[in-house]
């Protein structure tokens, strides 16, 4: 064993630990019973001078480190403290908690517990159900498993990386492309803006000529006059000719001060192009998320409730026809009899704001965080903007009558309670209108309310009579998912997991159905005359609202 002194780890077997702290590698001299560590002679010594708020420290001398008495001759009592009660030691258990406690905590958390046990006093007893290999073993095996889980986290933060930087990339070939958008706006713009002062500017041009013209046919007039004088028949000629002249003079300036208005030419910013910029708050989406994790379970109802919606300033009784959650779990619902917007806390069951609508509310969907678009009954998209306050900001006039509405990629999607689907961009401009499929047959008999697939590429249509209609998001017809249980088809929403809910009118049923496979995997309950669903991911809620109703039903589910 070698002496004290910086020396091979190879020739020390017990090394002093405050020592190897500071990279010095020497040899120990004792070993503190309470600590569970070695240290050297002075070590030892500085370490008596700082006894523990339980009293001095117990050493064995470094003779009996390799004695298979030392074991034997160690007291038996824990000498970990508590996190809590820093000066108690973890010396008692409760068996009824299965939990390693000091004396206050059990007197504290404990006090009610029958089975409460000293460790140093009953420790053989207590030892003979532990197992310490075992547990070491069990304890090094998690040990590697969350190292090994780090490892791929780590790898997942540099592929993290790798990705925002490639998302920069992108947001910036945006703001390239619509620079180059820009410039050609701009291109054209003043290219309309020199023709347009060209020609105004040539129309004044030939106007001066025409007056500059008739100055001079009446300069040389009055010479003429002026000359014959003496010749009357001359005279005579030159004052008709100059009679005429006159005549035209006059007509030529009553012509320009007619049309004397000042002349200018200005731009005027169409405003459309900057409120439709308003209208987004970032270039596009921006999303950290894993693929998508598929539910393949049935949900299970573990609470209903219903929910009072009406406000002092309602004059009837409502009629919820549309429904949608925002990003924060607040609920917006549209009432249509009353003819207003409505934001729901369901945490407190009270109404955060009411905005009165132009016309009865149909149907409502996000557009972004703080925007939202709703159907108006009269041909109308209404767009609100969600604040201190909710306001009201542009509309769209549309040509059609407009009841469900969801929105994707810059696009309204909109039923018309009929036979027609259209799509529509952000400024009321009509894309598509969908009515047949590929082989020239109806797609829709009575369609209603419109919902996005979970990964967002497709359309789900709840149509009264024929089921729940699906699209992909260019519009092309896919199928129709039909079971006995989907009647009367009025709301339809998805779970962001690979799940739709849909419900209707009358005495039908609130179904699940999986995406992947558009099978039926069971009913959550029934409800009557439902108009529409929303769900809501962070709390795992479904709400269904109904026709004619002060309240709502919230489903939160397992």
């Amino acid at each position: 064993m070698a002496d004290g002194g910086i020396g091979s780890d190879e020739c020390i077997n017990f090394k002093c630990c405050l020592c190897e702290k500071k990279h010095i590698v020497k040899e120990a001299d004792t070993y503190c019973v309470e600590c569970q560590d070695y240290f050297c002679s002075p070590c030892t010594d500085l370490h008596k001078m700082f006894p523990s708020a339980m009293g001095v420290h117990q050493f064995i001398d470094k003779s009996s480190f390799n004695t298979v008495s030392l074991q034997k001759s160690l007291p038996s009592f824990p000498v970990e403290r508590c996190e809590v009660h820093k000066t108690k030691l973890l010396d008692m258990y409760c068996a009824d908690h299965d939990d390693i406690a000091c004396a206050t905590c059990i007197a504290v958390k404990h006090r009610t517990c029958q089975h409460i046990h000293s460790v140093p006093d009953e420790v053989d007893d207590l030892c003979k159900e532990i197992v310490a290999d075992e547990t070491n073993i069990e304890l090094i095996r998690i040990k590697t498993k969350l190292e090994g889980a780090k490892r791929a986290k780590k790898l997942l933060v540099k592929e993290l990386d790798a990705q925002k930087d490639k998302a920069v990339e992108s947001i910036r070939q945006v703001r390239k492309e619509m620079e180059g958008i820009l410039d050609t706006l701009e291109k054209a713009t003043l290219k309309t803006l020199e023709e347009k002062y060209k020609n105004a500017k040539e129309k004044l041009e030939n106007e001066i000529k025409n007056l500059h013209r008739h100055i001079d046919e009446l300069k040389l007039s009055s010479q003429k006059l002026t000359k014959s004088v003496g010749n009357k028949a001359q005279e005579f000629v030159t004052v008709k000719t100059s009679q005429k002249q006159i005549k035209e003079a006059n007509e030529a300036e009553t012509e320009s001060v007619t049309n004397s208005s000042d002349v200018k030419v200005e731009f005027i910013a169409d405003s459309t192009i900057k409120d439709a910029l308003k209208d987004f708050e970032t270039f596009g989406l921006i999303l950290v998320s894993n693929t998508v994790k598929i539910r393949d379970k049935m949900n299970v109802v573990k609470s209903k409730k219903h929910v009072n919606i009406s406000h002092v300033n309602d004059k009837v009784t409502c009629y919820v026809n549309g429904s949608c959650f925002t990003d924060d779990g607040l609920l917006f619902i549209a009432d249509l009899n009353n003819n207003t917007l409505k934001l729901i806390d369901l945490s407190t069951k009270s109404i955060k704001d009411r905005l009165d609508l132009d016309a009865p509310p149909l149907s409502i969907c996000q557009i972004n965080k703080n925007n939202f678009a709703v159907n108006l009954n009269n041909n109308t998209i209404q767009f609100v903007s969600m604040g201190d306050k909710l306001i009201t900001t542009k509309q769209l006039k549309l040509g059609h009558y407009c009841y469900g509405l969801a929105y994707k990629d810059n696009k309204l999607f909109i039923s018309d309670q009929n036979a027609a689907l259209y799509i529509h961009d952000m400024n009321g401009t009509l894309l598509q209108t969908i009515t047949t499929n590929k082989q020239g047959d109806a797609i829709f008999s009575s369609n209603r309310h419109i919902s996005v697939s979970s990964n967002g590429k497709m359309i789900y249509v709840a149509d009264l009579w024929k089921g729940l209609i699906v699209l992909d998001h260019e519009g092309n017809y896919k199928t129709t998912i039909t079971d006995p249980d989907l009647v009367s088809l009025q709301g339809v929403c998805t779970d962001k997991h690979g799940n739709i809910f849909v419900c209707g009118s009358g005495q039908s049923k609130i179904v699940q159905i999986n995406e992947n496979s558009g099978g039926k995997m069971g009913v959550l309950g029934d409800v009557g005359n439902s108009r529409s669903a929303s769900f809501n991911l962070q709390h795992n809620r479904l709400v269904v609202t109904i026709d004619n109703s002060d309240t709502i039903e919230v489903f939160d589910l397992l």
